[in-house]
């Protein structure tokens, strides 16, 4: 028998719980339905993604989600190519790339309080565009409201605002994109 103490088990918070373990509780529990506007012929995806498609090419709506995230008055962070990075690792995947928005107001309200800034690991927010093997331009992001309400409190309030501007960039995005 060991003298040691038997320590008491870690109580399970999910408001600060690491963002991995939240996804994979999401992922495990919540019901497969198909996210905001999905093509019918893709598999579902859990709620906790969105998806839109886009009317353009891969470049004209990486230019538009770009110039229309920076006119509302977000910075972009950085925008990622995965499909160069895994190129040089020498595997090959249809062009994706995470961008990096971030809006200053939110990211402060956030980061500025002790009680909150345990969401700095999602900020910025993240926004993939991506190719589908068929051809279509995909822009997908996390469900900020989903996450809201799992987080709760103050920070979920935030994060659901800022969430909601970001769907209205991306529907402006969207909008510019359909014009001839």
């Amino acid at each position: 028998m060991s003298s040691h103490p038997t320590a008491p088990a870690p109580v399970l918070s999910l408001a600060r719980a690491p963002l991995w373990l939240l996804c994979a509780l999401l992922l495990a529990f919540a019901p497969a339905v198909q996210a905001q506007t999905q093509p019918a012929a893709t598999p579902q995806r859990p709620a906790f993604f969105l998806e839109d498609a886009s009317p353009r090419p891969l470049v004209p709506t990486v230019e538009v989600f770009t110039e229309t995230v920076r006119a509302h008055g977000w910075s972009m962070l950085s925008v990622m190519n995965m499909a160069g990075v895994l190129s040089e690792r020498g595997f090959t995947v249809l062009p994706v790339l995470i961008l990096e928005p971030c809006s200053g107001r939110f990211s402060a309200d956030l980061l500025d309080n002790d009680e909150t800034r345990f969401v700095a690991s999602m900020i910025p927010c993240r926004v993939a565009i991506y190719q589908l093997s068929d051809g279509r331009i995909i822009i997908s992001r996390l469900n900020s409201a989903a996450m809201a309400d799992m987080i709760g409190g103050h920070a979920g309030t935030v994060m659901r605002e800022s969430g909601a501007e970001l769907e209205r960039i991306i529907r402006a995005t969207l909008d510019r994109l359909a014009r001839p």
